[in-house]
């Protein structure tokens, strides 16, 4: 073979092979891709289904949500609502009020007591303490009908002892007017309850009732001594309160004889009866508890009663037993805090 034929030969050979490495790295760059494209593809396919069930996942939780809140605006509401007021006023509720006017304490101290808030105040509520930052209508003997009006209340709650009148006056204007009142402990549990109907809070109501319930139990009525509750007005005349009264249902409830019991009701106090000197020394109580409208510096009923010569005698005076009452627990805010009052005098009594 001539050496042309052999390097002709030579240099078909190795194109050969050339051709041959570069179909097999063709094909291998194919199968990477082809590879890739699936994997590509695969991932989409699972991305989409990854998505969509994220999505029905989504489209279940949002029914679901809708059904729940579709299921809880569906429950029945306690309206509309009927109660008889201390008045013996049937009054009915198409839904709860909102807006509030309460024209003394008793009132107010019930409303709160129930759950509710007020708009509107008298001047002599205090309780609870975030009521002093509300307007105020004035003395709640003799509230100011315009400033009550101007704040449309929906609903405005008074005392049915002193602000009877106010039932007629403010009905007459188109305002409910609900009134409730102290004389019981059962009068404050009725106040108490209807408002809780009234503004859908009876759980509150309830509550607030049942803790009353289980102070005044824990208290006993069982101290069985004898006791005049006494105030002075600005001549020194003394009053006593009668068993009738709120002051004197404090004492009843802690099982006290109250010695005013049978006397007429006289004297600028509701529910207080005039007693001269001659007619307390006859009484002669175990216990004399004073009240001192006034506010100090002014001097306490407590201090004074004992400086008046013919009391010497007298059995509480003699024995240490007279005791100065908080004048709002005790003559200021009949109301839930009755039992307050009468862990006051037990307490008071006991250090005696």
């Amino acid at each position: 073979m001539s050496k042309y034929k052999f390097v002709r030969l030579v240099a078909i050979g190795l194109f050969a092979i050339l051709m041959v490495s570069l179909i097999g790295c063709s094909s291998d760059e194919n199968s990477v891709e082809t590879s890739s494209a699936a994997s590509e593809s695969t991932n989409k396919t699972t991305h989409d289904k990854e998505h969509d069930d994220d999505k029905d996942h989504a489209e279940h939780d949002h029914d679901k949500e809708h059904d729940d809140k579709d299921h809880a605006e569906s429950e029945p509401e306690p309206f509309p609502v009927t109660v008889i007021d201390a008045l013996g006023q049937e009054i009915s509720f198409d839904k709860a009020p909102s807006r509030i006017a309460t024209i003394s304490p008793t009132s107010t101290e019930i409303v709160y007591a129930a759950g509710g808030t007020s708009i509107l105040r008298d001047r002599a509520s205090k309780y609870p303490e975030l009521v002093l930052s509300l307007p105020d209508v004035g003395s709640a003997y003799n509230p100011s009908v315009e400033t009550i009006l101007s704040t449309r209340p929906d609903l405005v709650v008074i005392e049915a002892l002193t602000q009877a009148r106010f039932a007629g006056i403010l009905g007459a204007s188109g305002l409910k007017v609900l009134a409730v009142k102290a004389e019981s402990f059962k009068d404050v549990e009725d106040g108490i309850s209807n408002l809780g109907k009234i503004l859908n809070t009876e759980s509150v109501a309830t509550k607030k009732i049942k803790n009353l319930n289980k102070r005044l139990e824990a208290i006993g009525s069982e101290d069985g001594r004898s006791v005049l509750i006494l105030v002075s007005d600005a001549e020194r005349n003394l009053y006593a309160a009668r068993p009738e009264s709120y002051t004197g249902l404090i004492a009843h409830t802690l099982g006290m004889e109250n010695k005013a019991a049978g006397l007429p009701d006289s004297g600028p106090f509701p529910g207080f009866a005039l007693m001269n000197p001659e007619a307390i020394l006859v009484a002669n109580p175990d216990v004399i508890i004073t009240i001192t409208p006034a506010p100090e510096p002014a001097p306490r009923l407590s201090a004074t009663i004992t400086q008046i010569p013919p009391f010497a005698g007298l059995k509480a005076i003699r024995t240490n037993s007279i005791l100065e009452g908080d004048v709002t627990l005790f003559l200021q805010a009949p109301g839930p805090r009755i039992v307050d009052a009468v862990e006051f005098l037990k307490s008071g009594l006991e250090s005696k």
